[in-house]
């Protein structure tokens, strides 16, 4: 067993975890959810054994780490193929969007749409010039799909046993986005092994590129 326990856990958590549960990915079961007055939440849940494949990665060949790259592109269609009651973008409880920013978490909405989301999301900085802003703005669109989404798939969040991925864990930053949100939080976080994201063409069934740059772009200016 494991305990996740703190103020930084969420109820919405669990809720995305019994919703990956429900698709068969391979997430650990919860066996008891705890909330108490002063606002911890504690999940227990199974322990899964293994390695990160932050851990095995150094050791093992392109062609192994080709197979698990694939692999965590199979999981990504079973979470994409799973259409959501609407098209609100926040926590798969109808919940906040938690945004985990390079110094900060950002916590807002949930929002009843992408234009909502963007507006949101475009909270730039004071001193970003009228030009830029005008130009960054324009480029945002609203017409993508709203799928379930991690939000946060790192190595270290990846438990590998016999090269075949056992376990996706650390779920507190997924919930329903735009389809290019997974993409653009892949190259946001850290990676201790560089070459990870050159991995990227293996796992994603689809890149969005422009997001991206659009993404990048926006980091820039925007608030922490």
């Amino acid at each position: 067993m494991v305990v996740k326990s703190g103020r930084r856990v969420h109820l919405d958590e669990r809720d995305a975890l019994d919703l990956a549960r429900h698709l068969h990915l391979p997430v650990p079961r919860i066996h008891e959810v705890q909330h108490t007055s002063d606002g911890e939440v504690s999940i227990c849940m199974d322990f899964i054994e293994g390695r990160t494949l932050e851990e095995v990665w150094p050791d093992i060949s392109v062609e192994e780490k080709q197979d698990i790259c694939q692999q965590l592109q199979g999981i990504l269609k079973a979470m994409r193929s799973f259409q959501p009651e609407t098209g609100t973008i926040g926590s798969c409880s109808g919940g906040k969007v938690r945004d985990c920013r390079r110094i900060s978490e950002y916590i807002s909405g949930p929002f009843p749409d992408e234009e909502a989301f963007n507006n949101a999301f475009f909270d730039l900085v004071t001193t970003t010039p009228t030009t830029i802003r005008t130009a960054l703005a324009r480029r945002l669109r609203t017409d993508h799909r709203v799928v379930f989404t991690h939000g946060d798939l790192t190595q270290h969040n990846i438990i590998i046993r016999n090269n075949k991925i056992v376990g996706l864990i650390d779920w507190e930053y997924a919930g329903w986005y735009p389809e290019y949100w997974e993409y653009v939080k892949f190259f946001e976080r850290h990676s201790k092994n560089k070459d990870w994201k050159d991995y990227a063409k293996y796992i994603f069934p689809q890149s969005y590129d422009d997001e991206l740059v659009d993404f990048q772009a926006i980091a820039r200016w925007q608030l922490p």
